[in-house]
């Protein structure tokens, strides 16, 4: 199995796409694992990129410590990962919390980031754009013990009404392969939620980051509002953001292939400066 040991932890990961292509690590977020990222998705961009998924610590495959965490320990544990791979250099692209993180990366390790994508994400500290109590509300409670009524009930915070109704299938068999993956368990869910919390304040940060950044969200996203994307790219003068119109958190899925592609077209960009 693709384990590497990085500190005090082992961490599940799995590489797609060849190892001569610019290497493209993708951070998922709270209480997410690999799979969030949906295969299709990571294999279109493997046709031009060494992708690496992998299951932050406290959830999926990867070692779950009761203990607590930082963002600067997901930033490490990112990098370490990256360094078991003998990977130098890479684009970092980092949804909701595994934008959050994808930042400290690119401030704390700005050698090692080619550039940086975020989704759906926030600087956090007092500027932050907050979603609704009720949003809040669903996100934050408690498990009933039937899975799979607990994460249909989180779909209204994912996706909008329209999404949710019209790909009822995919949404479906997403959701399988989900209740066949480790739970994470709640400790594990409140020490990642308490790192989010208690530290992560990039705002006045973000002028540091020189390298190219993409910044993108869903017009519909109640969980993490757009208002959130324009702060970041208001802090970081070279940011191109793109916003999705009828889309939600899952902006990812949602827009089919188009946000996939929007990265990819990206990264063109960014190989291309770099290899003139």
């Amino acid at each position: 199995m693709p384990y590497v040991k990085v500190k005090d932890i082992s961490i599940y990961y799995e590489s797609y796409g060849s190892e001569a292509n610019s290497p493209l690590v993708l951070v998922m977020g709270l209480a997410a694992t690999k799979l969030g990222w949906e295969i299709e998705r990571v294999k279109r961009l493997a046709r031009k990129h060494r992708v690496i998924v992998f299951d932050n610590r406290g959830s999926g495959q990867s070692d779950m410590p009761d203990a607590p965490c930082s963002m600067a320990l997901f930033a490490a544990d990112t990098v370490g990962l990256m360094d078991a791979l003998k990977i130098d250099k890479a684009h970092i692209f980092g949804i909701s919390m595994g934008g959050m993180i994808a930042q400290h990366i690119a401030l704390d390790y700005p050698e090692r980031t080619l550039s940086l994508i975020m989704g759906c994400t926030t600087p956090g500290g007092k500027r932050v754009v907050p979603s609704s109590r009720e949003v809040t509300r669903v996100l934050l409670k408690a498990k009933s013990g039937d899975r799979a009524k607990d994460a249909r009930g989180k779909w209204p915070i994912m996706y909008t009404p329209t999404f949710i109704e019209s790909e009822r299938e995919l949404l479906e068999s997403r959701l399988e392969l989900k209740l066949a993956y480790p739970e994470q368990p709640r400790y594990a869910f409140e020490r990642q939620f308490e790192t989010i919390i208690k530290t992560h304040n990039t705002f006045d940060r973000l002028p540091e980051l020189k390298m190219p950044v993409l910044i993108q969200t869903g017009l519909d996203d109640v969980l993490i509002p757009p208002g959130n994307a324009h702060l970041l790219a208001g802090q970081i003068s070279q940011a191109n953001l793109i916003e999705y119109p009828n889309a939600g958190h899952g902006y990812f899925l949602e827009t089919g292939f188009k946000a996939a592609d929007d990265v990819l077209a990206f990264l063109d960009k960014v190989d291309g400066q770099k290899s003139s």
